[in-house]
């Protein structure tokens, strides 16, 4: 699987310098080192977040008031600010 991402300059020339001295400098030692940093976020955050079956339908209730009201871009904008203040 593959995720592409965009950091500032200065968190990426730090995460490749450490990922690099603690995996070596060859092929694979980010890759190593991310999924080492996104198990790490995961045990971290997994606790935190609430456990939703359905999330789907939860967004779909929460959205009914709007229906009508706000084009496809605000309602995105506006699913991800409820879900947010929900699973806090």
């Amino acid at each position: 699987m593959v995720l592409k991402f965009e950091f500032k300059s200065d968190l990426e020339h730090k995460f490749r310098e450490v990922a690099m001295k603690k995996y070596g400098y060859f092929k694979g030692s980010l890759q190593k080192a991310s999924e080492e940093a996104f198990r790490e976020w995961i045990m971290k955050n997994s606790n935190k977040v609430p456990k939703v079956e359905n999330p789907f339908a939860l967004i779909e209730g929460v959205m009914k008031e709007m229906k009508g009201k706000k084009n496809s871009v605000n309602l995105q904008h506006e699913a991800s600010r409820l879900w947010m203040k929900k699973s806090l």
